[in-house]
C-alpha cells in the first residue's frame, strides 16, 4: 500500500467520520450515525473470509487503542456530570476486563461469561435503584459501568470495534449533558484513537500479507519528496473534509417543528400535584425591605419569582448560568404574569389552576387545535429553579417528567416541585410574531374577564401619572399606536440603574420612578408602562421570566444567566389577545419570537444586503471556546501521558504481562519492524527506490550496496523466524561503504 493510497484511504475515513459526527450533532440522530460507521467498517471485511474479524485478536496494540478510546468516552461523560468516582471504578473494571479477555482469547471461560451476564444485569438494576433513590445521573452511571462490564467479552477484533461503538454511544450521552465546547476536546481525542485503531489494524493485516510497505519508483523525471506528496494529499483531504462537513450542516434541516428524535424530559418523576404557590429554592428565609444582600444565595434570586413582586427591593443578580436552551428561534422565556398592583407590589388576584394530565407518558397537550407551524425548545436546568416551566412563544405541547401539570389564568405553567439541577424538559410552541398593521386593525369588544382584572389601578396612582398617560397617548388613533407611544416614552426617557434610591414611605412606586427618581430597573420600567396603559384605558399586565440569554454559536445553546431574569409587558388586543412589549433600555425592545431557523442558512437571503460578519463576536466566542476546551484537553493529555509512561516503565522492567505474548514472539516482531525500517531508510539514503514491479532481490542487483540488507528483508518477510536485529548494523556498514558496481 503506497503512501498516497494510505493517505487516501484514511483521509476518506476521517472525512466520513467527521461528516457522520456532524450529522449526528446536528440532528441528534446518533443511532443512525453509529450504524453507518459500523457498516462502513464491517461490510468490506465480511466479504473477505480470510479476514481476522472473527478470529481471536492477538494484537496488544489494537487492544490498547480500543481501551484508550473507551477511557476517553468515560472521561467525556464524567466531565459534565462530575461522576469521577463512578468513572474511576469503570476505568478500573474496563482495564481488568480487557486484560482478562486478552488472556482468555483462545480458551474462553464459561464462568467469566456467566459473571459478565450477572454483572450487566446488576448494572441495570443499579440504574433503576438510582432513578428512585435520587442518585445523580443514573443513565450516565449505567452507560459507563455497562461498557466496563462488557469488556470481559472482547475477544475478537469485531468485539473490539463493537466496544468502541459503545464508547461512541457514551459520547452521545455526554453530548446530551454537555452545554459547552469542552465536549469537542473529548470527541477529537476519541476520533484520534479510532483512526489509529483503523490504521493499526490494516497495517498489521498488511504485514502478514506483504510486510514490505515501500514507495514506488518514478521512472522519469525528478521524484517528489515524500513530505510534499503527503502534504498535497492531506491538503486535498482537508479541503474535501471541510466541504463535506460544512455541506452536512448546510443541507441538514434543523427539524424545528418536530425533530426525528422526539422532545424528551429527564429527571425523577414528579408525582406531587401542582399548586398555585411559586416554590423557589433560592428564596432566602427573610428579605429586608429595600435591602440588598451580597450573599451567594441571594445573587441568583430574582424578586419576581415569588407570590408577589416587591418594587422596593434593590439588588443586582450574578452571572451564574441558570439554564441552557436549545431553540431554533430567538425568544424571551416566559414564566407567568401578575395582574394586581397596590402601589408597591405586584401579585395575582386569581390563583385558579387548570390541570393537565398525561399519566406516565410525560406528554401534555395544551392545545389540540393548532394550525400554525411550531418549533421545539429544550431546556436544560443548570441551577435549582422555581416550579415554573419556562417557554418561548405560545406553548401547545409540554414534555415533562410528571403525571400532572397546571396552567394559571395568566398562561404560566406550574409543576408540583421546584426544578432541580439536571432537569431536562421540552416545549413545542407556536411563534409569537405580530405585524404592526394587524395590531392596528385589531378592533372589537374587550371581554368581561379582561375588563375585570386588567384595568385595575390603586388609589395610590397619582393624578400627574394619569395626566401623563393621556398626554403621551393624545392624538393617537389606534390602540397599537398608543402602546408604542407609551413604550417609547418609558424606553427613551429614563436610564437603567441597578441601585435606584429606596422607595419613600407612603408613596406610589410608579409615581416615584416617573417624577422623582427617574431611573430604575426592569421592574420599574415595566410597572410604569402597565400603569400608564391602564390609565389610558388599555388592558395590560406585568410578565416575569428570562431574556433570551447569550447565544453561543459554537454549542448552539442560549446560555441563560441569573442576571437575564427580566420583566416585560403584555397588552390585550381584541381578536389577537396578548402581545408582548419591552420598555426597558438595554434590551431588545421587541420580545416577540424571532424567525424560526428551519435550515442553517434559511434567512441568508432574506434581505437585499449581504449579511455582516461579526468578527468580534466570532473572536470572542473562539477565545471562550479555547478557555473551556483547554481544561478537559489537559486532563485527557495528562492521563494519556501518564498511561504511556506507566506502560513504557512496565515494559522496560518486564512487568507488563498484559500482552500475553511470549518474550520470544515480541522480540521476533520487533526485529522484523527494525529490518523493514532500516531498508526503507537505506533507500532514501542511496536515493534508490524499489519499483512496484521489482522484488527486493532484483532491486539489490541494481543497487549492490543493499544486497546484505535485502537478504535480511527477504528472511523477515517470508520466514517464521526473523533474523537478529544486530545483523542490521553489519548490513548498514556495507551500505555506507564505497559504492559497488555491477
Amino acid at each position: 500500500m503506497t503512501t498516497f493510497k494510505t493517505v487516501f484511504r484514511y483521509g476518506i475515513w476521517a472525512v466520513a467520520i467527521l461528516a457522520v459526527i456532524a450529522f449526528m450533532v446536528k440532528t441528534d440522530f446518533w443511532i443512525f450515525g453509529v450504524a453507518v460507521l459500523g457498516l462502513a467498517y464491517l461490510l468490506p471485511r465480511l466479504r473477505n473470509r480470510e479476514g481476522r474479524l472473527f478470529e481471536p485478536e492477538h494484537s496488544a496494540r489494537l487492544r490498547q487503542l480500543a481501551f484508550g478510546a473507551q477511557v476517553v468516552s468515560i472521561l467525556a461523560l464524567a466531565w459534565p456530570t462530575r461522576l469521577w468516582v463512578v468513572a474511576l471504578i469503570s476505568i478500573a473494571i474496563l482495564a481488568f476486563g480487557h486484560r482478562t479477555a486478552y488472556r482468555m482469547r483462545e480458551k474462553r471461560s464459561k464462568w467469566v461469561r456467566v459473571l459478565t451476564f450477572i454483572g450487566l444485569h446488576a448494572v441495570f438494576g443499579w440504574m433503576f435503584v438510582g432513578m428512585f433513590s435520587g442518585q445523580p445521573y443514573p443513565q450516565a452511571q449505567v452507560a459507563m459501568l455497562a461498557m466496563a462490564v462488557v469488556s470481559f467479552e472482547l475477544y475478537q477484533r469485531l468485539n473490539l470495534f463493537s466496544g468502541m461503538g459503545i464508547g461512541l454511544i457514551n459520547l452521545y450521552v455526554a453530548a446530551t449533558l454537555s452545554r459547552d465546547v469542552s465536549f469537542a476536546a473529548f470527541l477529537l481525542v476519541y476520533l484520534a484513537f479510532l483512526l489509529a485503531f483503523l490504521w493499526r489494524s490494516d497495517t498489521e493485516d498488511g504485514l502478514k500479507d506483504n510486510p514490505i510497505v515501500l514507495k514506488p519508483v518514478v521512472s522519469t523525471g525528478t521524484r517528489p519528496s515524500a513530505l510534499s506528496q503527503i502534504g498535497r494529499s492531506w491538503g486535498r483531504f482537508a479541503v474535501l473534509g471541510s466541504l463535506c462537513v460544512v455541506g452536512v450542516f448546510i443541507f441538514t434541516p434543523r427539524f424545528a417543528g418536530y425533530p426525528i428524535v422526539p422532545p424528551f424530559s429527564i429527571q425523577l418523576p414528579i408525582n406531587k400535584p401542582p399548586s398555585s404557590q411559586v416554590i423557589n429554592p433560592a428564596i432566602p428565609l427573610f428579605k429586608a425591605e429595600g435591602a440588598y444582600s451580597n450573599t451567594s444565595e441571594s445573587e441568583e434570586y430574582y424578586a419576581g419569582f415569588d407570590q408577589q413582586l416587591d418594587l422596593s427591593y434593590r439588588g443586582r443578580l450574578s452571572d451564574t448560568i441558570m439554564m441552557y436552551v436549545q431553540s431554533p428561534a430567538w425568544s424571551y422565556w416566559r414564566g407567568y404574569a401578575f395582574d394586581y398592583y397596590d402601589g408597591r407590589n405586584w401579585s395575582e388576584s386569581n390563583d385558579a389552576l387548570r390541570p393537565y394530565h398525561a399519566g406516565r407518558s410525560g406528554r401534555f397537550v395544551l392545545d389540540n387545535d393548532v394550525r400554525e407551524k411550531t418549533f421545539v425548545q429544550t431546556f436544560y436546568i443548570a441551577h435549582d429553579m422555581p416550579n415554573i416551566l419556562w417557554a418561548g412563544g405560545t406553548p401547545v405541547t409540554v414534555f415533562f417528567p410528571s403525571q400532572e401539570i397546571a396552567m394559571d389564568v395568566t398562561g404560566g405553567i406550574k409543576v408540583g416541585s421546584a426544578l432541580a439541577e439536571g432537569t431536562v424538559y421540552s416545549v413545542e410552541s407556536t411563534s409569537q410574531t405580530f405585524e404592526p398593521e394587524v395590531l392596528r386593525n385589531a378592533t372589537g369588544e374587550i371581554p368581561d374577564w379582561v375588563q375585570s382584572r386588567y384595568y385595575q389601578l390603586p388609589e395610590t396612582v397619582t393624578d400627574r401619572t394619569r395626566e401623563l398617560a393621556l398626554t403621551i397617548t393624545g392624538g393617537k388613533t389606534t390602540t397599537y399606536d398608543k402602546v408604542i407611544a407609551v413604550r417609547d416614552y418609558v424606553l427613551n426617557t429614563f436610564p437603567y440603574d441597578y441601585f435606584p434610591p429606596p422607595q419613600a414611605p407612603d408613596t406610589d412606586a410608579v409615581d416615584q420612578f416617573l417624577f422623582v427618581d427617574k431611573r430604575g430597573v426592569c421592574e420599574h420600567f415595566t410597572s410604569a408602562m402597565v400603569v400608564l396603559l391602564r390609565a389610558a384605558g388599555i388592558p395590560a399586565r406585568f410578565v416575569v421570566g428570562y431574556g433570551s440569554g447569550t447565544y453561543n454559536p459554537i454549542t448552539g445553546y442560549y446560555e441563560v444567566r441569573a442576571n437575564d431574569a427580566h420583566a416585560w409587558v403584555e397588552v390585550y388586543f381584541p381578536g389577537v389577545e396578548w402581545v408582548p412589549f419591552d420598555p426597558t433600555p438595554g434590551w431588545t425592545g421587541n420580545p416577540q419570537t424571532g424567525p424560526v431557523q428551519r435550515w442553517v442558512f434559511s434567512d441568508l437571503m432574506s434581505g437585499v444586503e449581504l449579511p455582516s460578519i461579526p468578527i468580534g463576536e466570532m473572536f470572542q466566542a473562539g477565545m471562550s471556546a479555547l478557555s473551556i476546551v483547554i481544561r478537559p484537553l489537559l486532563v485527557v493529555l495528562a492521563l494519556v501521558v501518564s498511561g504511556v509512561v506507566a506502560w513504557y516503565a512496565r515494559r522496560r522492567w518486564q512487568r507488563w504481562s498484559f500482552t500475553g505474548f511470549s518474550k520470544g514472539l515480541i522480540h521476533q516482531d520487533k526485529n522484523r519492524r527494525q529490518i523493514f525500517a532500516a531498508y526503507k531508510r537505506a533507500q532514501r539514503e542511496l536515493k534508490s527506490y524499489r519499483a512496484t514491479t521489482q522484488t527486493v532481490g532484483e532491486h539489490a542487483e541494481r543497487t549492490p550496496n543493499l544486497s546484505a540488507l535485502a537478504q535480511l528483508v527477504d528472511i523477515a518477510a517470508y520466514r517464521p523466524e526473523a533474523p537478529d536485529a544486530s545483523l542490521v548494523e553489519q548490513a548498514r556498514q556495507e551500505i555506507n561503504s564505497p559504492k559497488k558496481t555491477q
